[in-house]
């Protein structure tokens, strides 16, 4: 299956989106290729089992429908204290620093804090001097910002901890805009589970089409924010999504920790037995419905409005 950049009058391919009225960027990570099942004519992701998006706070009645019929039981909320706030504002789709917490009916929110400080701006001068780096969209800025992660990959362990359980319950994952933390954890999961880099690559860049309906209403919310000052083409810069960052996302995972399973094992200090349960509960042995067919074949990495 090929997945094209889908233009703007037609809807996200679906899958891997999946239509959750009120969020955005909502996707199902399964289906990829994986190499983990060498005696398996084919292996590949398991689908219905990790979902990926933006933040919840706007979610309709008909969006927590159709939230609650994928069966998700655990919310992995991995934005910062100082991102959550206690009062909604519909007049910005997503926060520059704070969004309410929602709970859904029949899924327990757990929240952990991958960033090992808080981003909230309290120091106008700190916070320009921050977006502004942030701006430059060069691949040195998305590593240090997701290394941050990896560094303080251990608030993830409760996570991880779930699927290496017995029949996993589904997961939904979410930062702010289910970008760059959520690409992080979830380009650990796949290489974990032998999925190609290129591969993880494609699947961090379909972010542009994700949010290619929010991003005019992020870019106003981004400029209006009165702590930081931003120019409309540094807000552009600050969220496009490519490929290149991922891929050198994860030569930083080989280089400097050996490796997913050496992360787990090393960093996240997860035994043997449960890594290796987190890749049967990722890994099927059914054929992908995204192949190698896709490598290069969409061109999503430009401004996605």
């Amino acid at each position: 299956m090929s997945l094209h950049a889908a233009p703007h009058d037609l809807p996200l391919p679906t899958p891997p989106f999946v239509p959750i009225p009120g969020m955005v960027n909502v996707r199902d990570i399964g289906g990829y290729p994986t190499r983990e099942l060498h005696r398996q004519p084919h292996s590949s992701i398991r689908r219905g089992l990790i979902y990926r998006g933006g933040e919840p706070s706007r979610i309709t009645p008909e969006g927590r429908t159709a939230f609650k019929a994928l069966g998700i039981k655990k919310v992995y909320d991995i934005r910062t204290i100082d991102e959550i706030g206690t009062e909604k504002d519909d007049t910005i789709p997503l926060a520059t620093v704070r969004q309410p917490i929602v709970d859904i009916e029949g899924a327990e929110r757990i929240h952990l804090n991958v960033l090992a400080e808080n981003v909230a701006v309290r120091n106008k001068t700190e916070s320009v001097k921050n977006w502004e780096k942030m701006g430059k969209n060069t691949t040195e800025r998305f590593i240090a910002k997701t290394s941050e992660v990896l560094d303080n990959g251990s608030a993830l362990v409760p996570l991880f901890a779930h699927l290496a359980q017995p029949n996993p319950a589904p997961i939904y994952l979410h930062c702010t805009a289910g970008k760059d933390r959520t690409g992080t954890v979830i380009m650990l999961l796949f290489r974990l589970a032998g999925v190609p880099k290129h591969m993880v690559a494609e699947e961090y860049a379909l972010t542009n089409l994700g949010l290619r309906e929010e991003a005019p209403k992020l870019v106003e919310a981004l400029l209006k924010a009165p702590n930081l000052g931003l120019d409309e083409h540094t807000v552009k810069q600050i969220l496009v999504a490519k490929k290149e960052y991922v891929l050198a996302l994860c030569d930083v995972l080989d280089e400097q920790y050996g490796g997913a399973e050496r992360y787990f094992r090393n960093v996240l200090k997860m035994s043997t037995g449960d890594v290796q349960a987190i890749k049967r509960a990722l890994v099927v042995g059914k054929r992908p419905i995204f192949g190698e067919e896709d490598n290069g074949a969409r061109d999503v990495e430009t401004w996605p409005c």
